[in-house]
């Protein structure tokens, strides 16, 4: 099934928020949002959000001198974690998350040729991603990877 959702997600011909619906369908979450990397000024924009009262599609988020940043938009890993401890550490809108009764997170970046495009984030309450998610999460962003509207 993920095979078939990947083929899609990548199709240049799927529109793109056909493409992210797909992806925020690819496992069990409460919140799927994607944002495009803006590797200059290191801000991320969000593109997507299954919550947008709450995460709305708009503006810039800075990223620069943050671990979260340096992990997932420099090195290029995947951010996972469970708890409010976890939550807090990656995200200056701890209070928000938490308020939504969100204590899992995982993050993916787009990775193109070494250089990230973006990322996709799904939280949910409970239980904590587990690692065939992970899996399937690296896997939609790859197909992400191959679309050529993603590119800044």
């Amino acid at each position: 099934m993920t095979t078939e959702i990947c083929k899609r997600i990548a199709n240049q011909s799927t529109p793109l928020e056909e493409a992210f619906d797909l992806c925020g369908r690819a496992f069990d979450n409460e919140l799927f949002t994607a944002m495009r990397f803006h590797a200059a000024t290191m801000e991320v924009e969000r593109l997507h959000s299954t919550l947008p009262d709450s995460y709305p599609v708009s503006g810039r988020k800075p990223k620069r001198d943050t671990a979260w940043g340096k992990k997932v938009l420099i090195d290029r890993e995947i951010n996972l974690g469970f708890g409010a401890a976890d939550i807090r550490w990656a995200f200056s809108d701890h209070e928000t998350i938490l308020g939504l009764g969100l204590n899992a997170v995982l993050n993916a970046p787009i990775v193109l040729d070494g250089s990230v495009l973006g990322t996709i984030n799904y939280l949910r309450g409970d239980p904590a991603f587990s690692s065939r998610e992970v899996e399937i999460a690296k896997q939609v962003a790859a197909a992400l990877a191959d679309r050529n509207d993603l590119r800044d």
